[in-house]
């Protein structure tokens, strides 16, 4: 086999065969880890949130006094 024919066949391993195609992974990968750092922020505050919701019934006070 001569050159010209191994250099159609295929590239090099360290060569870069598609630029664009590095930042589109590049830019999904980022994304799937911004999307991940707002979930666990999002359920870090739910997790920690601390009686922010009404008091169950046994604890509220009635608004009128009960008829006997």
């Amino acid at each position: 086999m001569d050159r010209a024919a191994s250099a159609q066949r295929g590239r090099h391993r360290g060569a870069h065969h598609d630029p664009l195609g590095v930042r589109f992974t590049v830019l999904w990968g980022l994304g799937h880890v911004a999307a991940l750092v707002l979930l666990g922020t999002v359920a870090q505050h739910q997790l920690g949130a601390e009686q922010q919701f009404a008091a169950p019934p046994a604890r509220v006070v009635p608004d009128r006094e009960p008829t006997a």
